[in-house]
């Protein structure tokens, strides 16, 4: 078998098994969401100083002078000590500029519902019996509910449903039409979204119009930085945590797109499943990451597909196929061309 049939199988093999699909910001960056570089370019062109006293001026010039330095934003943020003004400034534009991102690909799908492979790729899941799939996401952006919405399904983020939306204690949510259940996408955003925001209580609500911040609230979004990891344990995090590892500890197949494995919210309960030998990993990028590369390396016959991006074609590594393998005239690290092989 050569490898591109044993990719191909390989691939159809992960479908099969009912994924649960783990989206990275690599994911959304191919229609126009902002990578991390360019959120580090828009905070570096942003000025503050008029709304700081002179010592905040001066964490935010240094801050920003390494920046320029190493390009690496959530880096960064995780070595410099914010004041609390100086992370809501932070939070409330990178925000603004993943929002505005957010809108252009809504009004381009009003015109176009199949802009999005992930509509595909749901379809695809629920042409079987399944009612459930999940999705876990480290985004902020809402491309996952868009794709359910052009798809004709029901979503759930962890929140009640319509447009003033309360945080569920209870994680757990089924929609049924009749005595049938509905299929639905259960969405687990582990680091937040654009329509969370929370007002000076700590109280959540999460609104499905919003396009501005409402007065009196700020974006309930987690930043990289010191004090990511103490954010996740209050509300709304802590039962959509919840209910993303309990979509991770079921999984048969992982269906990862775009996704660093960089992340303590996502990659714990996922490696310890794999290496375990419970679960079949397959993942897709533009650019392996460091961490990805490791984990590989060290598989010890745990089985695995990992396709990148070359110059003509794709880069494939597996259980099966050694990393320098390259597969040409095909992209299947591509979301759209691996489900034109894959279903």
């Amino acid at each position: 078998m050569t490898p591109f049939d044993t990719t191909v199988k390989e691939s159809q093999r992960c479908l099969r098994a009912a994924p649960v699909v783990v989206l990275g910001s690599g994911a959304s960056i191919p229609f126009g969401l902002p990578s991390m570089l360019d959120l580090a370019q828009h905070l570096i062109e942003s000025n503050p100083e008029a709304l700081l006293d002179q010592q905040e001026s001066t964490t935010w010039r240094n801050f920003i002078d390494v920046l320029r330095v190493n390009s690496d934003l959530e880096n960064v943020l995780s070595r410099v000590q914010m004041t609390k003004k100086l992370t809501n400034y932070v939070v409330k534009r990178t925000w603004e500029h993943i929002e505005t991102a957010d809108a252009r690909v809504f009004n381009n799908l009003i015109g176009n519902s199949d802009l999005l492979p992930l509509t595909r790729l749901y379809r695809h899941y629920f042409e079987s019996t399944q009612n459930k799939l999940s999705v876990i996401t480290t985004n902020y952006d809402r491309l996952a509910e868009y794709a359910a919405d052009c798809t004709g399904l029901c979503h759930h983020t962890g929140f009640t449903y319509g447009y003033l939306r309360r945080c569920q204690t209870n994680p757990r949510i089924s929609f049924y039409q009749g005595r049938h259940p509905v299929r639905t996408v259960d969405i687990w955003k582990v680091h937040g979204s654009l329509d969370w925001f929370m007002d000076d209580d700590g109280r959540v609500v999460a609104l499905t119009a919003a396009r501005e911040i409402p007065e009196g609230f700020r974006p309930a979004i987690v930043t990289p930085g010191i004090g990511k990891y103490k954010e996740t344990h209050q509300e709304p995090f802590r039962p959509v945590i919840a209910g993303a590892d309990d979509a991770l500890m079921r999984a048969n197949a992982y269906l990862c797109i775009g996704f660093g494995f960089n992340d303590s919210h996502v990659h714990p309960e996922l490696m310890k499943r794999w290496r375990q030998g419970d679960a079949f990993l397959t993942v897709l990028t533009k650019e392996l990451s460091q961490s990805a590369k490791d984990i590989f390396a060290n598989a010890n016959g745990r089985e695995f597909l990992a396709l990148e991006e070359a110059t003509n074609g794709t880069y494939v590594w597996s259980h099966r196929i050694p990393r320098s393998t390259i597969l040409e005239g095909v992209k299947l690290w591509n979301l759209a061309e691996f489900l034109n092989f894959a279903t």
